[in-house]
């Protein structure tokens, strides 16, 4: 069955979405995925549980004002409410009061159904006709709710509210109350730590001419060191304006710790609906699947500081902007050594790259990833694709390479390097990324990608991660930016091929 082009129309008519943080959301249809679920603790003005199944590109939502029970002897009432958006099911955080369901909102529990209600015939009756004829029967497979449930309108007329749901008699039926596991299957929080940590007395911060709300400001994110989500958003606000010669038009993709660096990260690409109107974003087609991605691009520090409040430790950009996206403005040269104690011929490798590129007429920088490597960064005049600036630069590091065979490879694959350096071109291709200069990453100690000088790979003291969040300010204070003026520098890949062509018959004759 085709979805309602208006199924979203009461959701988006209950809610101010410049004052909640709730998703605005659209319909969504999928082709392939399992079709998900979803169960939401909602502490509003009644404590009752959210039950959420995908139909035709929506949430089809009940509230169940006693919750789920495992017990196939126990119905419970479930009073159908308005459709929700796809985005709704990851939703976590508070609703502000005076908003239509003020309260906390918890992801009590996630998974994927399978549809087994049948015709008379066999067949599987499709979802959308249950529905409207009032009885659904799913296998459920989330973290908690597993098995057989049924959802029966009471009155069998399409329009009533009122629904039974119930467990099916199976393997996982019990008579435990699996509302005891009270914690959020997204982010192991319960409702009382979600309210805590979005506490309405959290600390506003004026960034420019916007207001960024800093919630759970306390909240540490590096253990080891201590250092706590306003140590973050201080480090993002105080380097934005240097950052941002950096940011400024390039789509950026979130490197997200939201429960610290302990825990597992994710790279976000797709700006939630929630963000406000004032972070600029970019639309993309997707390549592998219909639909597009909308990126963040930073061009102003308030959005540095929010990505960050949003637990963005490490934002990590695109080589184009977003008017030319096809068209790098820079082309990078990622080392990457094999062990520590190759960091000495990483740098020599990286001395080696700049005189290549300076004797055809560019212009390389030099930074630490923060991490283990170092990035050789050259800007560029926009006149040539991804493909051609990638070639470009495999022509470029297979000199490197053939001058230094024993320590150097473009080898993919780590086991079959050995302890060879890594020269990677493959961040120089359409929608890859790199670190951003000056992005903490997430390691013990909050190290920095930090530009540097090139008299600097001198230093036998440096490392990729010298530089951190206590000790780069007094760097910045001393030296300034070593990459200021980068964009001046953008030169021809035009000429430099024609000279890098010259150089290679000249070292022929040779």
């Amino acid at each position: 069955m085709a979805p309602k082009k208006d199924s979203l129309k009461k959701y988006h008519s209950k809610r101010t979405f410049s004052e909640t943080p709730e998703p605005k959301g659209k319909i969504k249809i999928k082709k392939t995925k399992k079709a998900i679920f979803v169960v939401q603790k909602h502490n509003a003005h009644a404590l009752h549980y959210d039950f959420r199944l995908e139909i035709d590109g929506v949430l089809k939502s009940w509230a169940i004002p006693k919750g789920p029970s495992m017990d196939n002897e126990i119905k419970r009432l479930a009073v159908e409410t308005e459709d929700h958006p796809m985005d709704y099911a990851k939703f976590e955080g508070i609703i502000p009061k005076g908003q239509y369901g003020g309260g906390t909102v918890m992801v009590w529990d996630y998974g994927t159904y399978e549809n087994i209600k049948k015709e008379k015939n066999g067949e599987i009756k499709p979802i959308s006709k249950c529905y409207k004829d009032g009885q659904i029967e799913v296998l459920l497979n989330g973290k908690k709710l597993k098995g057989g449930f049924v959802l029966i309108r009471t009155h069998y007329r399409e329009g009533d509210k009122n629904w039974i749901f119930k467990k099916i008699k199976d393997k996982n039926s019990s008579e435990k109350d699996i509302l005891k596991k009270d914690k959020s299957v997204l982010t192991n929080r319960t409702t009382e730590q979600i309210a805590k940590e979005n506490s309405d007395d959290d600390p506003e911060m004026l960034v420019g001419k916007f207001k960024v709300n800093i919630t759970n400001p306390d909240k540490i994110l590096f253990p080891k060191d201590k250092i706590t989500k306003s140590d973050l958003v201080n480090y993002y606000n105080k380097i934005g304006s240097i950052m941002l010669h950096y940011t400024k038009d390039h789509p950026l993709t979130m490197l997200r710790f939201p429960q610290g660096i302990h825990q597992q990260g994710f790279y976000h690409k797709d700006a939630p609906d929630f963000f406000p109107d004032w972070i600029k974003k970019i639309s993309v087609e997707r390549k592998e699947e219909k639909g597009k991605v909308h990126y963040v691009v930073a061009n102003n520090v308030a959005t540095l500081v929010y990505l960050a409040n949003y637990g963005c430790i490490t934002p990590h950009l695109w080589l184009s902007k977003v008017d030319k996206l096809d068209y790098p403005d820079r082309m990078i040269f990622d080392l990457d050594p094999s062990d520590e104690k190759s960091f000495k011929i990483l740098k020599e490798t990286a001395k080696k790259l700049k005189k290549i590129l300076e004797d055809i007429g560019l212009h390389p920088f030099v930074m630490t990833t923060g991490s283990r490597g170092l990035h050789i960064t050259t800007p560029i005049k926009r006149t040539h694709t991804f493909d051609e600036v990638k070639k470009f630069a495999q022509d470029i590091a297979q000199i490197a390479i053939q001058d230094d065979p024993e320590n150097l490879t473009m080898q993919v694959r780590k086991e079959k390097r050995g302890k060879k350096i890594f020269i990677d071109t493959l961040r120089n291709d359409f929608g890859a990324t790199a670190v951003a200069p000056y992005a903490i990453r997430a390691i013990d100690k909050a190290p920095i990608a930090t530009p540097l000088k090139w008299k600097e790979l001198d230093d036998p003291k440096l490392t990729s991660q010298k530089y951190n969040i206590s000790n780069i300010f007094k760097r910045i204070n001393k030296i300034g930016d070593p990459w200021q003026g980068f964009d001046k520098y953008a030169a021809s890949i035009k000429n430099a091929q024609r000279l890098l062509k010259k150089d290679k018959k000249q070292s022929k004759l040779n």
